[in-house]
């Protein structure tokens, strides 16, 4: 009996940890405009800085939502949009309701690690690189769980002066380039995880109680 409540336990916690680790897998998201990452949906250059954070993380996506693909152009304000090639199909405008604005970012030489296990899924994912002199990318994160990475660091790309859309990424802080500022998640599609894995371990240990008792009866 003894052994076969061990075993029952063992299976558990090996069936819960190999779910968290396959949670945990890190998922690099691309933030190069020519590159076409598949979940760039665009940059602006240099962002827009009026209004709350989520408010204008919404305003800056829904522009480059509304926009043609592979398409650029700069406002009265001197900023660049630029849509990525990345479909458009299914994309819902976003709203700034139940979205997660997150600052306070500090510097280092690591990515930005985002644990959605902690926030729950969501449609758009909004980098902000120190305001006026950096740019924002936004991203299609629909469907992705577990853990994203994104550079701690950002540049705008610039050619004979002009700014091109696209932004160039580093891990560790480098001359021109500027830190993360903050991020938003947008649109959320589902709740936080956690929720769900202490209501399995839980039944698990209540089944385990179960069979202990009908084994010793």
């Amino acid at each position: 009996m003894k052994n076969i409540t061990k075993w029952l336990a063992a299976s558990v916690v090996f069936g819960l940890l190999s779910f968290a680790t396959e949670r945990a897998d890190a998922i690099p998201l691309e933030m190069s405009y020519t590159n076409n990452s598949p979940n760039l949906v665009g940059t602006v250059v240099p962002g827009i800085q009026a209004g709350g954070q989520l408010n204008r993380d919404v305003a800056m996506t829904n522009q480059l939502l509304g926009m043609s693909l592979g398409y650029s152009f700069t406002d009265n304000l001197n900023r660049v949009f630029s849509r990525t090639n990345m479909s458009g199909a299914g994309l819902l405008q976003a709203t700034p309701d139940n979205g997660v604005p997150v600052t306070g970012i500090v510097a280092g030489s690591t990515p930005i690690s985002i644990d959605l296990s902690q926030y729950g899924t969501f449609q758009y994912l909004v980098a902000r690189y120190d305001g006026p002199n950096g740019g924002v990318a936004v991203f299609n994160i629909a469907g992705l769980t577990g853990t994203i990475e994104l550079y701690r660091y950002a540049k705008p790309e610039k050619i004979n002066g002009q700014f091109t859309g696209n932004l160039l990424g580093s891990n560790t802080a480098q001359q021109g380039y500027f830190l993360m500022t903050g991020w938003s998640l947008l649109n959320p599609t589902s709740v936080p995880e956690g929720g769900a894995t202490v209501m399995l371990l839980g039944a698990a240990l209540g089944a385990l109680g179960i069979v202990r008792r009908f084994i010793m009866s």
